[in-house]
């Protein structure tokens, strides 16, 4: 009887946490043609932006910066506000996601997982994708 009851939560806890994380992470396939270039330096890694209406784009980022976060912010391609647990991003590729007006935030992901660290705390690895993938509720 512990195991069912065990198995039933665990399912609901993976049902939660996936509902959670919002939409699916995109793929640069998805993106329908050829990434965007931005930004200068050694170190490229590819960036998508699932928006509001689902609109795949994505970038070929070029930087010197060690972490994803410090690399978005360079070219422009993210900002939000500094908190106790990091970069609390709430505009990504000038749209904004406002968790007070309509329960929508910027969900980050690395290599079509939910990211297990915040942007600013992600170090760029190579042949990763990041994304942002805007969700709400």
């Amino acid at each position: 009887m512990k195991r069912k009851i065990f198995a039933v939560l665990l399912i609901a806890l993976v049902l939660l946490a996936t509902a959670a994380c919002g939409g699916e992470a995109p793929v640069p396939e998805d993106v329908g043609g050829a990434l965007q270039s931005i930004g200068t330096g050694d170190t490229v890694f590819q960036f998508l932006v699932t928006g509001p209406d689902e609109t795949i784009t994505g970038w070929d980022v070029h930087t010197d910066e060690t972490t994803v976060g410090a690399a978005l912010l360079a070219v422009g391609l993210i900002a939000g506000d500094e908190s106790d647990w990091g970069l609390m991003v709430t505009e990504v590729s000038g749209i904004v996601a406002d968790w007070d007006e309509n329960q929508a935030f910027w969900a980050f992901y690395a290599d079509g997982e939910f990211a297990m660290a915040g942007v600013d705390e992600t170090d760029i690895e190579p042949g990763v994708v990041y994304a942002f993938v805007y969700t709400q509720g």
